[in-house]
């Protein structure tokens, strides 16, 4: 078994295992999109979005055939790019705590049977920024219309990133990620909550198709 996929493993024994379950989030109400204005759409969203986040939020890691529920708190400085993260199984055992940066992740406790497992800590810190940081296109991205969709493409690390923006509210719906015309990982963006006068994402789905595995995101309580 490889190293990469052993986290996914342990957390069969360590979480709730089901069965799996189709998405739970409503599909986009997809409109056309011919007279808007994608640097427009861009900078409302980027007026709207939330800069801090500080959520609780109910956790579905999906693999194969299995699916495995756990409930966890994160605090994220999209401006500032950090972030901290906690999570325990639906029973409240503590599985680990940890906090990063767009460069690294450092572990604050662990339970000890995911360090004999693989690097899991790092895998989710990893998930975290590509789900929550880097939500906004640069202005220089390069834009393409189409009939319900706005899609902004631009380099990321090794590779290219591409958003897309779409329905009624003109909001970011998904993010690609590629290498060399592969794509790595997706996330999608269904639902969005205003609180406070700005919105947090409160239903997504990361599907990282690398390593085969989706992990399902629903907003349960904002704390900020």
């Amino acid at each position: 078994m490889s190293r990469c996929l052993k986290p996914v493993f342990i957390l069969f024994i360590l979480l709730t295992v089901q069965g799996c379950a189709s998405a739970p989030f409503k599909r986009i109400d997809y409109i056309p999109l011919a007279g808007v204005n994608p640097q427009q759409i861009r900078q409302d969203f980027s007026d709207a979005l939330a800069p801090e986040i500080e959520v609780i939020n109910s956790i579905v890691f999906q693999y194969k055939w299995q699916q495995f529920s756990a409930l966890g708190y994160s605090q994220i400085d999209r401006e500032n790019g950090t972030f901290r993260v906690s999570c325990m199984n639906p029973v409240g055992i503590k599985l680990f705590e940890l906090t990063g940066n767009r460069l690294e992740v450092v572990p604050g406790f662990v339970i000890p049977q995911l360090l004999q497992r693989g690097d899991l800590p790092r895998a989710v810190g990893e998930d975290i920024r590509r789900i929550y940081f880097d939500m906004l296109p640069e202005p220089f991205a390069k834009t393409e219309k189409q009939k319900y969709k706005v899609i902004f493409s631009q380099p990321m690390d090794k590779g290219i990133v591409k958003y897309v923006f779409a329905g009624s509210r003109h909001r970011l719906t998904e993010k690609h990620y590629y290498e060399k015309n592969r794509l790595l990982w997706s996330v999608y963006y269904y639902d969005y909550l205003l609180h406070n006068g700005r919105l947090y994402p409160s239903g997504l789905i990361l599907k990282h198709r690398r390593f085969g595995y989706n992990l399902i995101i629903r907003l349960k309580e904002v704390m900020n």
